[in-house]
């Protein structure tokens, strides 16, 4: 007990002894702690809840803010990257605005384009389908020509060999002509001869009846005869007379049918003639009407298939056109994308992001809130 006591004394005597050390150390601990927690609450705690906050605001969107630089520490070392960071991206967002409505300006301006476009393309079509029917027409109206132009010529032709038979038919009448000619002046001739004898036989009846006369009654019968003879004589010679001038007349009539016969065979020749140059005409004509049946063909293949290649363009067109639209919709669905983010103005990104080693799509030079 004694010993316990003692124990008890000493510790006591201990305790009063080092109290005043105990307190200036548990003192000089809740100093310390306090200035550790100080310290730990102004540089470490507080820029880390605001560097937070600032990540949670540039992941809402809100690219805007800026924070200050303060301190060399572990915590002011983010600041830097950080600000530089949303600076980086406020420049690319704003450059995806300015893009998207440069691209939406261009899709609208397309869209109008290839609408204007379209209606021309489909004008343009309907021409050439008016055009093709004008150009069919066309084909069947020279078809049609060049048919009218064969059987022409067909026809052509059998005239030029019925003139060519007509002036050989002619030429032989002509030539009749000239031999019934030649059959009058004969009988003219003989005409002449036959007037020749008749007088001669009338003045050998004179002769008869004068001696008949001096003969007396012996006489008389063979005066009966010589007048006979002398009567026939007289009605020899006025038939002969007769005959040569029907003979005259039918000369004077085959010689002007001979002049006739000859102007109807020189216009007979004429019209030869002229029927051989229709013929080549008509050949001609006919040569080229089929040429032109060809061209037209082929002009028509050609609009046929100039008329393809408008229908296709026409696809083409509302392909682009749809197309347009399509990125029509993604711009505006891209510009509501960005326009979720709040940008600050340029005044700080220069700097930034020369700090931060990346090149942006666009100087900025303002800063505040887009």
């Amino acid at each position: 007990m004694v010993c316990t006591f003692l124990l008890v004394d000493t510790l006591q005597i201990t305790f009063l002894h080092d109290l005043p050390i105990l307190i200036t150390c548990n003192i000089i601990y809740l100093i310390s702690t306090l200035l550790l927690w100080w310290y730990m609450t102004c540089y470490l705690v507080v820029p880390i809840n605001t560097v937070k906050k600032s990540i949670e605001e540039v992941a809402a969107g809100n690219l805007s803010i800026h924070i200050s630089e303060f301190g060399n520490n572990c915590a002011g070392r983010l600041i830097p990257g950080i600000n530089s960071l949303s600076e980086n991206i406020s420049a690319l967002v704003r450059e995806i605005r300015s893009s998207s409505q440069t691209a939406m300006t261009l899709s609208e301006q397309l869209a109008a384009r290839s609408m204007s476009l379209s209606v021309k393309t489909e004008q343009q079509s309907a021409s050439l389908i008016q055009t093709a029917a004008s150009m069919d027409e066309m084909a069947a109206s020279t078809k049609n020509n060049a048919d009218n132009t064969r059987m022409a010529s067909i026809q052509a032709d059998c005239a030029t060999q019925c003139a060519r038979k007509g002036g050989e038919l002619m030429v032989r009448v002509t030539e009749n002509m000239r031999s019934i000619t030649d059959c009058a002046s004969q009988m003219t001739e003989i005409i002449s001869l036959i007037d020749g004898i008749a007088f001669q036989t009338n003045i050998l009846a004179l002769n008869a009846a004068v001696e008949a006369a001096r003969a007396g009654d012996h006489g008389k019968g063979f005066s009966v005869v010589a007048g006979e003879v002398r009567n026939l004589a007289h009605r020899s010679a006025e038939a002969a007379k007769n005959i040569k001038a029907l003979i005259d007349v039918t000369h004077d009539n085959v010689r002007q049918g001979a002049a006739i016969v000859q102007e109807a065979e020189k216009n007979m020749q004429e019209i030869v003639g002229g029927s051989g140059q229709l013929n080549v005409l008509m050949s001609e004509i006919s040569t080229t009407t089929r040429e032109q049946e060809k061209g037209i063909n082929q002009i028509t293949l050609a609009l046929s298939d100039l008329e393809s290649a408008t229908h296709s363009n026409v696809l083409m067109v509302e392909a682009l056109s749809a197309s347009s639209d399509v990125l029509k919709a993604q711009v505006i669905e891209l510009q509501t994308k960005t326009d979720k983010f709040r940008l600050s103005q340029p005044g700080y990104s220069e700097h930034a992001l020369s700090r931060s080693h990346v090149s942006p799509l666009s100087t900025i030079t303002r800063r505040g809130q887009a």
